[in-house]
């Protein structure tokens, strides 16, 4: 504590025991990050008593998008920002630095042991602008006690999940609890799906896209991938009212058991085990395998901490100290078993927590997997119109052409 006080002192920011006025960083996080930050930063205050963090939790991303960049827009947001690496979001790294809302990270150690894949989803123009303490694979959690009752195998192809749905729905079962409400969930299913139909298949397809010579209904690919989505409705995969499930709810749900699998990322893990699940379950790849090789594995970064250009220098340096402090390896070790995402240590030595089935570690070793095609579009408007349509499959509001057109129209918009 002596050493980090010296620290603080001889550079910026307000030092433990200083004496200094107390600063509060207010922090509007998503709900995923709670059983980590609830621990993480009761550290961090004992280290920096002169620093607090208060956070508050948005239930989905939509009302965080709108919440931040509201503020942002307003002049009232936060010194401590909650961001996602790459282009594709309304709070994305490159889309605030672009507007001069966040401050760059300057010579800062932890990135000499960071992902560079990560690190580089961090960066615009070649300066850094967050941290990302985590790497989450999409999969499916499984109900195992129900597995064992209805005697039936966890399934690794597409084929097999079909047909797991219809032996489920025939014993009054739900095989697959889809939390529909959540355009942000729906459309992490669709992308899972497109990254084994499309990205995996053409590993230039968006610098194509970008060239003008593809495009997302021009692809077949795309029309398997969402049609997918149809074929798993269509054999009765889905608890009936799914269109109106939340997320928060779904866990609770799957937690008392009322589904075989949930498909979510491995960054709800601390969400399912805080609902107090009452049988044991697993975290296996998503199977979406339509042939005999395996389908990649969806890898999404984790949301990003980012500080505020805007914000006074004492409130920036003060959220400067808290990244910094997130980014030691033994506090982000930490966030990762405490969210159930992978930190970055264990992705860069091949290793799963215990909840993770053993395919994961193959995942891992082979390299077999994908990060999420989001990640990569260059301006939010694309994703947001996959999330807007994606749930209309289901419900017969929207055609495959009609979300493809969209994302389409959004693509066309350029970079944003």
């Amino acid at each position: 504590m002596v050493v980090a006080s010296l620290a603080l002192i001889a550079g910026a920011g307000p030092a433990a025991g200083s004496g200094s006025d107390t600063i509060t960083l207010d922090l509007q996080a998503h709900f995923g990050a709670q059983p980590a930050l609830d621990v993480l930063i009761p550290n961090f205050e004992r280290v920096y008593p002169n620093i607090k963090v208060d956070a508050t939790y948005s239930p989905n991303f939509p009302e965080l998008y709108q919440i931040e960049t509201t503020e942002l827009g307003a002049g009232n947001a936060p010194a401590l920002l909650y961001t996602q690496p790459g282009c594709g979001t309304p709070i994305a790294i490159c889309v605030l630095a672009k507007a001069g809302d966040l401050a760059p990270m300057v010579n800062k150690p932890w990135v000499k042991w960071s992902i560079p894949l990560v690190t580089s989803l961090n960066k615009y123009d070649h300066a850094l602008y967050g941290f990302t303490p985590t790497i989450a694979p999409y999969g499916i959690f499984t109900d195992d006690d129900l597995f064992k009752k209805l005697g039936v195998k966890v399934p690794q192809t597409f084929s097999q999940l079909l047909d797991l749905c219809q032996k489920a729905k025939a014993d009054g079962q739900v095989a697959v609890y889809l939390d529909g409400g959540s355009q942000t969930n729906v459309s992490s299913l669709l992308r899972a799906f497109a990254n084994a139909t499309v990205y995996a298949k053409d590993k230039q397809f968006v610098t194509e896209q970008k060239a003008a010579k593809v495009t997302f209904d021009g692809t077949a690919g795309w029309h398997q991938a969402l049609q997918m989505f149809i074929d798993m409705s269509n054999a009765g995969c889905f608890q009936t009212g799914n269109v109106g499930e939340m997320t928060l709810p779904a866990i609770a749900e799957f937690d008392q058991g009322q589904g075989l699998i949930y498909p979510q990322t491995a960054l709800v893990e601390g969400n399912v085990l805080a609902a107090q699940p009452s049988f044991t379950f697993h975290f296996y790849p998503l199977p979406i395998a339509t042939g005999s090789s395996p389908a990649p594995t969806t890898m999404s970064p984790g949301t990003a901490y980012s500080v505020n250009a805007h914000a006074s220098p004492q409130d920036q340096a003060a959220a400067q100290t808290f990244i910094d402090f997130l980014a030691r390896p033994k506090q982000a070790a930490l966030y990762g078993q405490l969210t159930g995402g992978l930190s970055q240590y264990e992705f860069l030595h091949d290793q799963t927590p215990a909840y993770m089935s053993s395919a994961f570690a193959s995942v891992l070793k082979e390299h077999d997997y994908l990060l999420s095609p989001s990640g990569a579009w260059w301006n939010a408007d694309v994703l947001l119109a996959l999330q807007q349509y994606g749930i209309g499959l289901i419900t017969g509001q929207s055609s495959i052409d009609d979300v493809l057109n969209a994302m389409d129209v959004a693509w066309k918009e350029g970079p944003a």
